[in-house]
């Protein structure tokens, strides 16, 4: 009977919980938006006074300034005509003439304060898409917007062929007439174990889509494939070397399954999203933490210290604002890959559910993670945990990040993790990272350590090439010391 009971009581738990925490949130956001209203009000003063200086000073100049050969032709006829003397033209002429370089000095200053808001505003507006692009996930919403700009290239390019700009514009025209925007991607994996001698690759192909019914509402879908280039997959490759974890984005043999499917309602600053949801769309999105643009191991690009579960039935609550947010999220423990919802309600659904704090000021972001996971699964203890990330972004697309999260009996029982990133080093788009980890396994096993270093070039519109070096430490799962695992990954999105 407890049983029969525990998953709504839970379900609704969480809610109130996630409630309690955006009624908090509002109203800090209520304290913090008086104090940003008086900034607000200062600055729009600032700015009126500058408008309106400028405005009545160039009045000034177009209705009584008069250049300087005018000036010296008016009183050189009042010489003529009134017969003063040459010393009294000279004076007069003087001091119209510094009066005259005295306002042009003032709408010189002006011009350079306004110039340099606008330039400072600029700047902002990119640190802040700068970051939100570094910390995008790998779904629909980030595909989508990926494409964009490249699409538009592409059409405006003339050594593109035809034939490519003619999907292009199909693609444009079922978003005109339909409103669904839809793409397609391609990520695909190579690697080789120096010391085992061991290869291994595969792929995804990604057919996905955005249906905008309303301003306030989205439908999203996602179909994938996969597919293996040797007789290993991702998970098998990891085990012939003994790592604690997948060492290469995932690849195996699977027919096209649904990945993301779902609604989500958006007003304001609260989103919610319900269907069959990404698990990596929402929580612990630190710096590069997205296999199809950054590091191959998934050490950093997953969470091997947070037992999320696969892609399946979920519930996202988000409140955003500039400076913060918070998230509540529950999702179907046991989900397994192509699962329908038929299947899934069918069965005894146990959950994984989360709660995120964070904080986003323009140049960062920092946020706490609290989680908990029940299984079915007789093999599966429950489970819960924490993560912590800080992440800063310096001058020049210099960017840091650094983590440590716990559990109780995830893959990692206790995790640490510190890189950086560097963009637009040799050619504009171009990025370098590199990053070290610790990982202690929940199991009797060896403390594993992994660096992994990669530079990713942006080849043309849409494709790109990286390259990588991993080197693991002491794999968990090997006698070996070492594991040496040279990589390339080649992405194309449009």
């Amino acid at each position: 009977m407890r049983e029969r009971y525990s998953i709504p009581i839970f379900i609704f738990i969480t809610l109130i919980i996630a409630s309690v925490f955006i009624y908090i949130t509002k109203n800090m956001d209520r304290k913090n938006s008086q104090l940003n209203n008086e900034s607000q009000i200062m600055a729009k003063d600032e700015y009126d006074w500058q408008e309106s200086s400028k405005s009545a000073l160039m009045q000034t100049i177009e209705e009584k300034i008069i250049s300087k050969s005018e000036i010296k032709e008016l009183l050189l006829a009042q010489i003529e005509a009134d017969e003063i003397g040459e010393n009294r033209f000279e004076e007069e002429f003087l001091e119209a003439d510094e009066e005259f370089q005295m306002r042009e000095d003032g709408i010189a200053e002006l011009e350079n304060r306004i110039l340099e808001t606008e330039k400072k505003e600029i700047k902002k507006q990119k640190k802040q898409k700068d970051i939100q692009e570094t910390s995008s996930v790998d779904d629909i919403d980030a595909h989508i917007e990926e494409t964009k700009t490249d699409r538009q290239r592409v059409l405006e390019d003339e050594n593109i062929p035809e034939w490519f700009k003619d999907g292009i514009r199909g693609l444009e025209y079922i978003k005109e007439q339909y409103g669904i925007d839809m793409g397609i991607a391609y990520r695909g994996v190579a690697q080789y174990e120096a010391v085992s001698e061991n290869f291994a690759g595969g792929g995804n192909i990604d057919i996905f889509g955005r249906y905008q019914p309303s301003k306030s509402s989205t439908i999203g879908f996602n179909l994938r494939s996969r597919h293996t280039y040797g007789s290993y997959s991702s998970s098998q490759y990891a085990e012939n070397i003994g790592s604690l974890y997948a060492v290469s984005p995932s690849y195996e043999e699977l027919p096209l399954f649904v990945t993301e499917l779902w609604y989500q309602y958006k007003l304001d600053s609260f989103t919610a999203r319900l269907g069959f949801v990404n698990r990596n769309s929402f929580i612990d999105n630190s710096f590069y933490r997205n296999q199809n643009k950054y590091f191959l191991s998934s050490t950093f690009s997953l969470s091997p210290y947070n037992a999320l579960p696969e892609n399946g039935l979920g519930l996202v609550l988000k409140y955003k604002k500039p400076k913060y947010y918070t998230i509540a999220y529950v999702a179907d423990s046991d989900a397994k890959k192509g699962e329908s919802l038929g299947n899934a309600l069918d069965r005894d659904i146990k959950l994984y559910s989360a709660l995120e704090f964070g904080l986003t000021p323009e140049d960062a972001k920092y946020y706490v993670t609290l989680w908990n996971r029940d299984s079915s699964d007789v093999k599966k203890d429950k489970n819960r945990g924490a993560i912590f990330s800080a992440n800063k972004m310096f001058e020049n697309n210099y960017k840091v990040f650094a983590k440590y999260a716990f559990s109780d009996s995830s893959i990692e029982k206790e995790h640490f993790e510190f890189g950086f990133g560097l963009k637009d080093i040799y050619r504009e788009h171009d990025l370098i990272s590199m990053a070290f980890s610790v990982s202690h396994p929940s199991k009797d096993l060896k403390t594993q350590s992994t660096t992994e270093i990669f530079y990713r070039y942006n080849i043309y519109y849409g494709v790109q090439l990286t390259t990588s070096m991993q080197v693991v430490n002491h794999p968990s799962k090997s006698e070996e010391t070492w594991a040496l695992l040279p990589g390339v990954r080649v992405r194309m999105i449009f």
